[in-house]
């Protein structure tokens, strides 16, 4: 579609991850012009792969990037908790079809970096302008009814800002001064592993979770059959390195994960070989809010998620959707960028910050699970609690 023109000046929008370019698709297919201000020479999205619940996939495709991510995911078809040490299923469930007919769009699993490919692929094709590189925000400031954004790329100045710039947001910074965010507890190792380099890559479900004590480590297929998403946890007492993205020391990793199952240990070691990468988890306490006049959060910037219940990305998919959706109609209805970042910050708060609450707690439950219970009785699912919602048709209380 074309966006064709606006009586708006464009709305900011601090950050060309997930959240920001759903926010920036969601205005522009909207009539509202955006400039996507990204901290990165070069556009790309760093991470390994990322699950779709059928909430995600609901509100992208009101994006218009339906087919194309289709084509770059992969549909689960089941999918299993898993002993850590005898490899017994504790527990299973159908995804595919079984999920789709339930609540009318698929799960899908694809790799972050072709998520967001499809999205600034969308950006580009709606407006090739809207995306400015090297614009890092070193300061906000409100003025009356403007704010402005300082960046090594130059001052940007608008009736708007949205900071979707990630867990370390230089505009929550500006907005709320709480520090930097604190280390969770938890370590990962992740990669991707090409299943040609796997002993036994025809394992199944597709899709796994190895529960074990303190430790846990997930592996769902990507790229069709050609590759697997892995991801180890673990619970430690403190994390002292510098940065969330290392290269890891592969004997560190089997080290935490000796004696495990053949499979999960196949997992190990094809992440070794593959060249794998060590971060910590963070987050933040809670904000009493988002907004602050025209200024306003969304994503790991407003509400940073630990990833136990697949729904980090999909909270931030959600935002945009819901972000875009609200301040278009508060400007078309001529109530004004404030009112519209309002309604936003109504409709999202209270479900985002329950979502992290029970990411927190799922969490807990997975790595506590072998400690604390006198037998291996699988643990509790509770993340279809979200599929039902719809970003894109939710009613505005506007």
């Amino acid at each position: 579609m074309s966006v064709g023109t606006s009586k708006h000046e464009p709305v900011l929008i601090a950050g060309a991850g997930i959240a920001g370019l759903c926010a920036a698709l969601g205005l522009l297919r909207a009539g509202v012009p955006v400039r996507v201000l990204e901290q990165a020479a070069e556009l790309r999205e760093v991470g390994a792969a990322v699950s779709l619940a059928p909430n995600a996939t609901r509100a992208l495709d009101s994006l218009g990037v339906k087919d194309a991510l289709r084509a770059a995911a992969n549909r689960p078809q089941r999918a299993a908790m898993k002993h850590y040490h005898s490899g017994e299923t504790l527990s299973a469930y159908d995804m595919g079809d079984a999920m789709e007919q339930r609540w009318g769009q698929p799960y899908l699993q694809l790799l972050r970096a072709d998520l967001h490919k499809v999205l600034a692929d969308e950006l580009q094709r709606l407006d090739s302008t809207a995306l400015v590189l090297g614009a890092r925000v070193d300061g906000v400031r409100q003025h009356g009814d403007r704010v402005s954004v300082d960046t090594p790329a130059g001052r940007f100045e608008s009736h708007c800002l949205i900071g979707a710039d990630g867990v370390r947001s230089g505009v929550r910074a500006a907005l709320h001064g709480d520090g930097a965010p604190q280390f969770t507890g938890y370590v990962a190792w992740r990669g991707v592993v090409p299943a040609e380099s796997l002993r036994n890559p025809d394992f199944t479900p597709d899709s796994a979770v190895f529960l074990g004590p303190h430790r846990s480590l997930l592996r769902y297929r990507v790229r069709g059959q050609t590759a697997v998403n892995v991801v180890a946890f673990a619970r430690v007492d403190s994390w002292i390195e510098e940065g969330w993205s290392l290269p890891a020391d592969p004997a560190e990793l089997r080290e935490h994960f000796a004696g495990w199952h053949e499979e999960a240990a196949d997992m190990i070691d094809g992440l070794c070989r593959s060249g794998v990468f060590k971060w910590g988890l963070f987050g933040r306490a809670a904000l009493p809010g988002w907004q602050q006049g025209r200024v306003t959060l969304l994503g790991d910037a407003a509400h940073p998620m630990l990833p136990f219940l697949g729904q980090g990305a999909a909270m931030a998919i959600e935002d945009g959707v819901m972000l875009a959706r609200a301040l278009s109609t508060a400007l078309a209805k001529g109530l004004g960028v404030e009112a519209g970042l309002a309604c936003y910050e109504r409709l999202r708060y209270a479900r985002a910050t329950n979502t992290v609450k029970r990411s927190d707690a799922h969490g807990l439950r997975l790595h506590r699970h072998f400690v604390d219970a006198a037998d291996d009785a699988p643990v509790p699912r509770d993340d279809f609690l979200e599929f039902d919602f719809d970003a894109a048709t939710t009613p505005l209380d506007i």
